[in-house]
């Protein structure tokens, strides 16, 4: 039965610009031990998705002479949908850029682009091609796949985290001409938005398909993938520890913002990844009302068991398209 919800459906992909020659670190981190499957290759470009997804990819890496966020894919219903939101995005005074079937990206449909106010390239479109799960559709295991066993092997990608000098200009955005509704908000004691968690579907894990923090423009804060269980994350944790990856500042936790169990930790590039379980039910509604922390709560909401605020990872780890300054908001600068 054809789907009747107009507008965003889901997060597709993440599109990074990498500084690795022939992108095998990348590869070799990513595959071997992240637990994620290279679908396809193009010059100078990997593409790659979780075993638990259906689409071609939802991450795509590119060769590059530095590291940097180029975009954030999202799937609408259809071309019609693409045509009216482009007409939202231009009658709010942004430019959109409109490009044919796989023109920018194998596989992929009609797409439109454009940046949020003060964040990163937003690309939607209607068709991605969808080769199927790895485990078939024919009564499907469902089980990890044998060859990515002692890996996290993450389910599916989750959300993605940016950064914006002005976080209200990029909610008002969000809200008003795509359509999110925000779930959870962070706001300082003068009544200033300081981070917020926005999703456009009925969602469990976090209740989000962005998750945006004050700081540089279009600056990638985090890429979040999904498993099963707070017992999947411990396991995972185990297995990041022993292949040598730095577990970030807050490592195994209840992460209150988002009522997520999470553990974050960092790729070969500084890239700073989410394992995730767990969350908030969110669902759209006439009545629905967002969870609002008050900055003064900033430590609880970030890890329940550490309650004190590690500036670090409010930092964003890669840069965004624009290269803009990171001096914004009073946040530490990339490291």
């Amino acid at each position: 039965m054809a789907l009747k919800h107009q507008g965003i459906h889901r997060l597709g992909y993440v599109r990074l610009a990498l500084a690795d020659p022939r992108l095998l670190r990348a590869r070799e981190f990513y595959c071997e031990q992240f637990g994620l499957l290279e679908s396809r290759r193009g010059p100078g470009r990997l593409y790659l998705r979780c075993w638990h997804e259906p689409f071609a990819y939802s991450l795509v890496l590119e060769e590059s002479a530095d590291n940097r966020l180029l975009e954030i894919g999202f799937q609408v219903r259809d071309d019609a949908d693409l045509t009216r939101l482009a007409g939202l995005v231009e009658q709010a005074g942004v430019a959109v850029q409109r490009s044919a079937a796989a023109a920018e990206l194998e596989s992929l449909g009609a797409s439109i682009a454009f940046a949020i106010p003060g964040g990163p390239r937003l690309r939607l479109y209607a068709d991605m091609a969808q080769p199927g799960y790895v485990t078939g559709y024919d009564s499907p295991d469902w089980v990890t796949p044998r060859p990515l066993r002692g890996t996290p092997a993450p389910f599916f990608l989750n959300h993605v985290g940016f950064t914006a000098p002005d976080p209200q200009a990029a909610v008002d955005f969000l809200t008003r001409v795509l359509g999110f509704v925000v779930s959870e908000r962070i706001d300082a004691a003068d009544g200033r938005l300081l981070s917020a968690l926005l999703f456009r579907m009925s969602k469990e894990v976090g209740g989000q398909e962005l998750a945006l923090f004050p700081g540089p423009a279009g600056a990638l804060h985090h890429i979040a993938f999904t498993k099963e269980d707070p017992n999947d994350i411990l396991v995972t944790g185990m297995y990041l520890r022993e292949g040598g990856v730095d577990i970030d500042r807050y490592g195994p936790t209840r992460q209150s913002y988002g009522k997520t169990f999470s553990l974050h930790c960092r790729d070969p590039f500084g890239v700073r990844l989410e394992l995730c379980a767990g969350g908030r039910v969110t669902e759209v509604h006439s009545q629905f009302q967002p969870v609002i922390w008050d900055e003064a709560e900033l430590g609880k909401a970030l890890s329940w068991y550490d309650r004190d605020v590690q500036e670090d990872f409010l930092a964003p780890s890669l840069a965004g398209t624009g290269r803009a300054s990171a001096d914004c908001v009073g946040q530490p600068a990339p490291r």
